[in-house]
């Protein structure tokens, strides 16, 4: 069964350690573009919609246009592509992702040695600290607890229209549990993705707070 376990959890982390960022979307394409992941050669075609990851590396035939808009709402007009890594295109854009990347890399271990271990924050607990069964006098009903999974799972597709009410429900229901630091570091990640300084900054200054401690403060730091 610990054989089992362990398997699981370095199959795990080897998928979240190599996962990376969501950086732009294709907003326009003309003729033949393809993508792979850098260090391999699973070239793959590119349209319009696909979701560009920071550890790509694109290349185009002919003629071939690609329009690319960045997550913080910059747009990149590219021709006569050959090959180029993605993160060499952010550079051009003067877009700065690496610690984020950096931290969604070390939140991914984290997300995974917590269930790994099935370890549940202890640090407290802000809504009630009293069992109330639905047969007591003063029982309401209580908001449906977020999925932190779902939100998670969201986070990890670059989905973040759907991961920010999930953690923003988390970061309310359990703001000082594992869960919590993870999903308020998440929502740091994906408002300064989004170029929403304005509650980057609100999270970042609540995450400083209450997780002072947390394994992820030296790559925050990085962005000071």
């Amino acid at each position: 069964m610990k054989a089992k376990l362990l398997f699981i959890s370095v199959i795990i982390l080897t998928n979240i350690i190599f996962a990376q960022t969501k950086v732009g979307e294709v907003s326009f394409l003309l003729g033949k573009v393809e993508f792979t992941v850098e260090n391999t050669n699973n070239w793959k075609p590119m349209d319009i919609g696909t979701k560009i990851l920071s550890n790509w590396v694109i290349r185009a035939t002919g003629d071939a246009e690609l329009e690319i808009t960045w997550n913080n709402g910059v747009v990149s007009e590219l021709s006569n592509l050959n090959s180029v890594k993605v993160v060499d295109l952010m550079k051009k854009a003067n877009l700065k992702t690496d610690w984020l990347d950096r931290m969604k890399n070390k939140i991914g271990v984290m997300f995974a040695e917590n269930e790994a271990s099935k370890v549940q924050g202890v640090a407290g607990i802000r809504r009630t600290e009293v069992t109330i069964e639905k047969k007591d006098s003063i029982y309401w009903a209580e908001p449906k607890s977020a999925n932190f999974n779902e939100g998670y799972s969201a986070f990890q597709n670059g989905d973040y229209d759907k991961a920010i009410p999930i953690f923003e429900q988390v970061v309310l229901q359990d703001p000082l549990t594992k869960k919590g630091e993870l999903a308020r570091s998440c929502l740091i990640i994906m408002y300064t993705n989004k170029n929403d300084k304005t509650k980057a900054d609100e999270h970042l200054q609540i995450f400083l707070k209450d997780f002072p401690q947390s394994e992820l403060i030296n790559i925050m730091n990085e962005n000071k």
